[in-house]
């Protein structure tokens, strides 16, 4: 079935992994499948992969069977990585930067790994607030002691780089890679599933993520939130949110054997009544459960203002997708009305020979991640 030009993305989960095949046409990416394989315990435990040999064999039959190309790409999970703003580092080029950041993590910038691979990208620069505003006797008159021992401060520092760094575990990364090497398969690349959305938006909605913008990735177990700035990814994490925790069977032991005891048409009564409480309960529920997605929304958009100091910036758009999109696209639509709440459109890059469509959210990682193609 795969031939040359075809490349699959694998984004691994807390109890699933999906699994997208994309083939470049002239360049173009075209869905080719998509697929979920679930797994009985937890994949990844304590920043480790835990069932190497019943993944590894997972993976196999899936490669035996067609449904993932030979290259792969793959996702880091979201809560094994961490997005940080550093602005101590002196304003020069990156490749001067690599070298200090060699140097100084570990020593002054601590990251939560025991062995970690990093990255990094340079957003701008800092430039101390004299030399933008120039000198103003009238203004210098004005200022505090505390202010003009700041200013001086600032002046023998001069400006500074705005980097965002990039980290994960070394040990997890190659335990993925250990695992689909045993598998069969030929891992190309390892990257945040930030952007391995950012590229499939690049193809299907490549005027988004232009201003202040929010991807929610929605699962059974929790939510990652990704936040860009102008195509920059700037924020990255997964809160916890189980969708399960919010919906409340009765107890239909207890209210079973209450019901035997009853007359028939008692019986009957008490079924009715039963159902209505327990779909009132659901209702409360949903909504609990959407009040906390909200929540999250809204603590993540404001420790982006706070720690961007961009405390007045508005976000533009929210982008919804992930296992969970159909239940809370609706929702969060009719909740959230000062920003705009879109889903995304596949039919540019998708083919008839996709045959589960509501797949295609649950896959937007695997699918981003195989457009990388060859890429490495």
């Amino acid at each position: 079935m795969f031939r040359k030009h075809t490349y699959s993305g694998i984004d691994f989960r807390d109890k699933s992994l999906s699994f997208a095949t994309i083939k470049l046409e002239r360049g173009i990416p075209v869905i080719q499948n998509v697929g979920i394989t679930n797994m009985k315990e937890e994949m990844i435990k304590s920043g480790r992969v835990s069932q190497s040999s019943r993944l590894a064999t997972e993976l196999k039959n899936t490669f035996i069977h067609g449904q993932l190309a030979k290259n792969v790409h793959l996702a880091i999970p979201t809560q094994n990585i961490l997005v940080r703003k550093i602005t101590s580092l002196p304003d020069i080029g990156e490749s001067e930067l690599a070298k200090i950041l060699h140097f100084q993590i570990g020593e002054s910038i601590h990251l939560p790994f025991e062995d970690p691979i990093y990255d990094f990208v340079k957003i701008g620069s800092i430039i101390p607030n004299h030399q933008v505003e120039g000198n103003n006797d009238t203004e210098a008159e004005e200022l505090s002691l505390d202010d003009l021992a700041k200013g001086i401060e600032e002046n023998l520092e001069g400006p500074k780089s705005e980097i965002l760094l990039f980290a994960t575990s070394k040990l997890l990364s190659q335990d993925l890679v250990d695992v689909c090497s045993t598998a069969g398969l030929k891992p190309m690349t390892a990257e945040i599933r930030a952007l391995a959305l950012q590229r499939l938006l690049l193809y299907t909605h490549p005027n988004w993520l232009k201003k202040n913008e929010m991807i929610i990735d929605a699962s059974e177990n929790g939510m990652d939130i990704h936040i860009f700035k102008e195509d920059q990814i700037v924020f990255s994490r997964m809160m916890t949110i189980n969708r399960m925790d919010y919906f409340f069977e009765a107890n239909r032991k207890e209210n079973d054997e209450l019901v035997m005891e009853l007359e028939p048409f008692q019986m009957e009564e008490s079924k009715r009544e039963i159902a209505a409480a327990s779909t009132a309960e659901m209702i409360q529920s949903e909504d609990a459960y959407i009040d906390e997605i909200v929540l999250e929304i809204e603590k993540a958009q404001n420790f982006y203002r706070y720690s961007m100091n961009d405390r007045d910036s508005e976000f533009h758009r929210i982008i919804v997708t992930g296992e969970k999109s159909d239940q809370i696209f609706e929702p969060l639509k009719n909740r959230i009305h000062s920003q705009r709440v879109e889903r995304i459109d596949y039919r540019s890059i998708s083919s008839h020979n996709v045959k589960d469509l509501s797949l295609l959210d649950t896959c937007s990682v695997a699918i981003g991640l195989a457009i990388r193609g060859n890429e490495k």
